[in-house]
């Protein structure tokens, strides 16, 4: 049965149908022009009708590792821990209405984007940390349509069960969101089920934004193929050591996160053509400086870096510790002042451009321009993309 919000939806086509009919039967007294107008209108919004109705028609996504669900109606609301699924939805048009701490949410990229803005108010907190105090109350509260979290993450973060989830789907809205952040192989072999296209497009089919992902889609290949064919040969790309969870040159430990093909977080380093320096040895665990040294990579990466540190933070507790460091200034990447960061956990299509743009310019600033430290100072002239488009897109002006 049709509920509230599609019968509103309909009523108000078929309403708009029939004033169209009433005006244009005024006995001929119209001149041409404004039949051929009236008879336009008409016809675009019966189109507009018949779009509604197909809209409106169920429809199913299927994201793993979640059930597949059935929508009768497209959701208005979402909620989802700060990640790639929040800047996913920003970049169709939609802020979430439900996160977990926003602390380092790539909340600066939006900042940079004409007619596009975030909320912090409008949001409703599932936890005050990313990882921590999950209560199902909150999620109550929220009252989300749907839930763009993996489920998996809830499980760990919350020690939650298949009952929970099952409570909250069943009492709130479905969950469909999916890790994508490592290329992680404890479930299946298969995951992650998605790279960041296929997981955005599981977004907008959730959304009924298909157009737009299209729109975008077509931009990204477009931006993506300008800094491609400008790349050097494939031998004379440069090695790098990506680091996770935070760069402590002091601590003397680093996790390295490995390039691979299905692994989101370090998206950007593979885009620009730069090499594993493990070679796909990536060590579980982690390091030293000791094997740090032993590849001694011609860049170190700080893997999220870009969106949770201002330059003058890295500088402060990356770069300079880095160099004052004994062992951390025989590494070659130090010494030529090869230390770069990028976007990390969030880096959904919005902050995949900012990521891939600054990392380009940070390794190739001969063909690509100098990093001036900060996505925002970067001269209109010496951008790699146009933000105004990218509002465009976002705002579904495609």
């Amino acid at each position: 049965m049709p509920n509230r919000r599609q019968l509103l939806s309909r009523s108000a086509g078929l309403i708009a149908v029939g004033l169209a009919g009433c005006l244009g039967n005024d006995g001929g007294s119209n001149t041409s022009t404004a039949t051929d107008a009236e008879t336009k209108t008409a016809e675009s919004t019966q189109a507009t009708a018949s779009e509604t109705e197909e809209a409106l028609e169920p429809y199913t996504v299927t994201v793993e590792p979640n059930p597949s669900h059935t929508f009768e109606e497209v959701p208005e609301t979402y909620a989802t821990i700060p990640s790639v699924w929040m800047d996913i939805g920003m970049a169709l048009g939609k802020q979430p209405s439900a996160t977990a701490s926003l602390e380092r949410a790539p909340l600066k990229f939006y900042e940079l984007l004409p007619d596009v803005t975030f909320d912090e108010s409008e949001i409703t907190k599932l936890a005050d940390g990313s990882e921590s105090g999950f209560d199902k109350e909150n999620f109550y509260a929220a009252n989300c349509d749907v839930h763009l979290i993996d489920r998996r993450m809830l499980m760990f973060y919350a020690n939650w069960d298949e009952s929970d989830l099952d409570e909250i789907t069943t009492g709130v809205g479905p969950f469909l969101g999916s890790s994508i952040r490592f290329a992680s192989t404890s479930v299946t072999d298969s995951e992650p089920y998605y790279d960041l296209y296929g997981a955005f497009e599981k977004a907008a089919t959730i959304f009924q934004r298909q157009d737009r992902f299209e729109a975008w889609q077509s931009f990204h290949d477009e931006f993506m193929s300008k800094i491609t064919a400008e790349l050097p040969p494939e031998e004379e790309r440069p090695t790098v050591a990506a680091i996770w969870r935070g760069v402590n040159p002091d601590s003397g430990q680093f996790r390295v996160a490995p390039l691979h093909p299905l692994q989101n977080n370090t998206l950007t380093y593979r885009r620009l053509g730069m090499k594993d320096a493990f070679a796909g040895n990536t060590p579980d665990g982690p390091i030293g400086y000791e094997e740090l040294l032993d590849v001694d990579p011609d860049y170190i990466g700080a893997v999220g870096g870009l969106t949770s540190q201002t330059h003058d933070e890295f500088v402060n507790t990356v770069v300079e510790p880095f160099e004052a460091n004994e062992n951390g200034k025989k590494l070659t990447a130090v010494q030529e002042g090869n230390l770069v960061r990028t976007g990390g956990q969030f880096m959904g299509p919005i902050v995949d451009l900012f990521a891939t743009e600054a990392l380009a310019k940070m390794v190739y600033p001969e063909t690509f321009g100098e990093w001036p430290g900060s996505s925002a100072d970067i001269p209109e002239s010496e951008r790699l993309f146009d933000r105004q488009r990218v509002s465009d897109l976002v705002n579904g002006n495609v």
